[in-house]
């Protein structure tokens, strides 16, 4: 858990060397088709606004990571992770940045899935309750620090779902 953390947390502070960004990875019309069930002349919650991080799990992380180092040219860094930049369209650098981390996975249950996705959100506390609202399952724990609030549901397969709101201005 402890590990995670510091690979958002990394990811956000823009501590670690600039990396290739994902294509595509524009978060500004995540409120498109925003299915939130808001009343007529409301403007709908914000829900999620960008992917925050992707965790893998490995039996040996060590090797897993070496491999996406050597195969596919990710610059993982010594806490487990990279962290990609965000550009617009044009490839223009924008403000954000996606972590990538392989771990143990332990902090992923009670999912049993190998990889569990951060998505970055605008008001945790709302989309959690709109979540439990709409017959979600919501789990109980949330976490508040230095790096963010965190919260998480299960998605029907029983994947658990990460949900980050970044600390204000972040």
């Amino acid at each position: 858990m402890r590990e995670r953390r510091l690979a958002v947390a990394l990811a956000c502070a823009g501590l670690l060397a600039a990396m290739p960004a994902w294509a595509g990875a524009e978060a500004a019309a995540a409120d498109a088709g925003n299915a939130s069930g808001s009343p007529a002349g409301e403007k709908p919650m914000s829900r999620v606004t960008g992917i925050g991080g992707v965790f893998l799990k490995a039996k040996d992380p060590a090797t897993l990571r070496a491999w996406y180092k050597t195969h596919l040219g990710i610059d993982v860094q010594v806490w487990g992770g990279a962290k990609f930049r965000w550009v617009d369209s044009a490839g223009k650098s924008t403000p954000g940045s996606t972590a990538w981390f392989i771990g143990d996975g332990k902090s992923f249950a009670p999912s049993t899935s190998s990889f569990m996705v951060n998505y970055r959100v605008a008001d945790l506390p709302g989309l959690l309750a709109a979540l439990r609202a709409e017959g979600c399952e919501v789990l109980e724990k949330t976490e508040e620090s230095e790096y963010g609030k965190f919260g998480w549901v299960m998605d029907p397969e029983g994947n658990k779902v990460e949900l980050w709101q970044p600390p204000e201005g972040k």
